[in-house]
């Protein structure tokens, strides 16, 4: 009882800390939209950072998914001294490869924007050089920052991990202020090149009296090659979700102008509900469930993943009806000022709608990868992605001739719900069983729930008039989706459903 209180209070610190990142990074996004809109700027900014992305995102993969797991077994098996002088040299080798990886980038920046986004005009696509090159000459800290922040979480100091959110926001909101007259949009990708580098500065005190850094490379440390077993697989299956974006928006190159930066505003909205529903559930679990996995406790393991699943199931399914009824009040409040208008959001809204139905499926995929990884199994998260990434290609050149811009982004929520249900079916298989019966009543409860709160918001958002300016958009928004989460909070009461009920003991017991 009280490891579950502890959990619970390490979970919602976490969400209070990323809550303030996402809404500090939804202001830099309403920044960005005022000053670039959906025009041929933005969508060479979004597509540049697309690329530069993309070794950052199979380093993260790579440390976040192995390095956890092995840090903690060495540090309960042996020592902690030991621990330290593998992660040092883990931190070594990988600031080397990202010196590598970033020369390479930057040598042949233009023929990958030529392969990539085909349908760019040379303008474009000169602008979009211009910007990944940029990005790419502080790779090698945000790499670094990956990795401090990974032994962060492994020492369960999780607020301090997530700090690496504002100085990327605020350098952000500070070029596009102050420096997007002069120098357009060049300025935001100095803009990232300077967060680079203060999101590793920023993590370095915290480091202090338990992790002594030895400057070291040792190539022949088995430990490390372990890592790089491990890590293979797990750079696609932790990835799936940005590479899939990312194959999106390399299809969406030849669609309308605008459609890029259309998919990318409402891929953030995405990633904003992803980081305050799921991340702070996966980022305290992963921890716990590897020294369950190093202690074989099986039983532990699955306690954890049925709960697991009925609060991403009650947290997100209201959220995600509310998000699809109110979409273009979303859209309006998030983004429609200064160069943003009305046809960007009836664009926008309508690729929010299809990717946001498939939030519930990717936070339980991306969670389930976690599940994986704690057990040093990155193999199995591996092939399913390939199927993932299969499928989303299929159906990307299926959809994007009926629906376009709107058929990629349903492509990636179908592509993110069949990887979950393979993930399921392959836990199964592995455990012998889920127990999955024991949470069904609650299940059921839960989706009745979630349609009786979308009824009241269907019925509020067709009485009340349509709203224009951010103070009125927002009053209608608070009115119909406040009103819709009240309803849905009294059926789950009125229902019984065991995981809300003891949240709201425990929230009155903490007032007490």
């Amino acid at each position: 009882m009280a490891r579950t209180q502890r959990a619970f209070k390490a979970t919602m610190l976490v969400t209070g800390v990323i809550i303030f990142s996402k809404i500090f990074g939804f202001v830099r996004d309403m920044i960005l939209a005022n000053y670039f809109g959906t025009g041929m700027a933005n969508d060479a900014y979004v597509s540049a950072y697309s690329l530069f992305y993309l070794p950052v995102l199979l380093f993260n993969s790579c440390i976040s998914a192995t390095l956890i797991p092995l840090y903690v077994q060495e540090r309960e098996q042996h020592s902690l001294k030991r621990a330290n002088h593998f992660a040092s040299n883990t931190l070594n080798l990988f600031a080397l490869a990202a010196l590598v990886i970033s020369a390479l980038f930057f040598v042949l920046a233009r023929p990958l924007v030529r392969l990539i986004y085909v349908g760019f005009d040379p303008a474009k696509t000169d602008l979009t050089v211009q910007l990944v090159r940029t990005m790419l000459l502080s790779l090698v800290f945000n790499i670094t920052s990956i990795g401090l922040a990974s032994l962060l979480n492994a020492a369960e100091q999780y607020i301090a991990a997530q700090l690496t959110g504002f100085p990327l926001s605020a350098c952000i909101i500070l070029a596009s202020v102050l420096f997007s007259e002069k120098y357009g949009i060049i300025a935001v990708g100095w803009g990232v090149f300077a967060a680079n580098i203060l999101q590793t500065l920023i993590l370095i005190p915290f480091l202090r009296g338990w992790f002594h850094y030895t400057p070291m490379l040792d190539f022949g440390d088995k430990r490390f090659h372990r890592l790089m077993a491990l890590a293979g697989p797990a750079m696609l299956s932790m990835g799936i979700s940005e590479l899939n974006h990312m194959i999106d928006h390399a299809l969406a190159s030849g669609l309308n102008p605008g459609d890029i930066s259309s998919m990318s505003y409402a891929y953030r909205l995405i990633t904003f509900l992803l980081g305050v529903l799921m991340v702070p559930l996966t980022t305290v679990m992963f921890s716990k469930m590897s020294r369950m996995a190093a202690a074989k406790d099986k039983k532990g393991m699955l306690d954890v993943l049925r709960r697991c699943v009925l609060v991403i199931a009650l947290v997100a399914l209201p959220i995600v009806a509310i998000a699809v009824v109110m979409r273009f009040d979303v859209i309006k409040f998030a983004y429609m000022r200064g160069r943003f208008d009305m046809h960007s959001v009836e664009v926008t809204a309508g690729i929010l709608m299809c990717y946001v139905v498939g939030v519930p499926a990717f936070g339980m995929r991306d969670f389930l990868n976690r599940v994986f990884h704690s057990l040093q199994d990155t193999t199995t998260p591996f092939w399913v992605s390939c199927v993932v990434v299969g499928m989303n290609i299929a159906l990307n050149l299926i959809l994007r001739i009926f629906l376009g811009a709107n058929g990629l982004a349903l492509a990636t929520s179908i592509a993110g719900a069949t990887g979950m249900a393979i993930l399921l079916l392959a836990l199964k298989k592995r455990f012998g069983h889920l127990g999955f019966r024991k949470i069904l009543p609650d299940l059921v409860k839960i989706i009745a729930a979630t349609l009786a709160g979308s009824a009241v918001c269907v019925l509020l958002n067709r009485v009340l008039p349509e709203a224009m300016g951010t103070g009125r958009v927002f009053i209608r928004l608070a009115l119909c989706a406040g009103a819709s989460l009240v309803a849905y909070a009294v059926c789950c009461l009125l229902l019984r459903v065991r995981t809300f009920t003891e949240f709201v003991r425990g929230v009155v017991s903490r007032r007490r």
